[in-house]
């Protein structure tokens, strides 16, 4: 696994979970969605970076 998809998938997750917090604080609709999605997906750039960790890559490596 390359590790810029892992750090993509956990920026844009991490983006789509602040936009929908944005959106239920203020009440608008698609929310719900958009804080599940960006939940989902920042978890899941936290375990293929994990992954890649635990495969031998240190963490210097992993930055490189």
């Amino acid at each position: 696994m390359n590790t810029r998809i892992a750090f993509s998938t956990t920026l844009i997750g991490l983006a789509v979970l602040t936009l929908g917090s944005l959106f239920k604080f203020l009440h608008w609709p698609g929310a719900n969605i958009q804080v599940l999605l960006g939940s989902m997906a920042f978890a899941l750039g936290l375990v293929l970076l994990a992954i890649n960790v635990a495969r031998g890559r240190g963490f210097r490596r992993l930055v490189e």
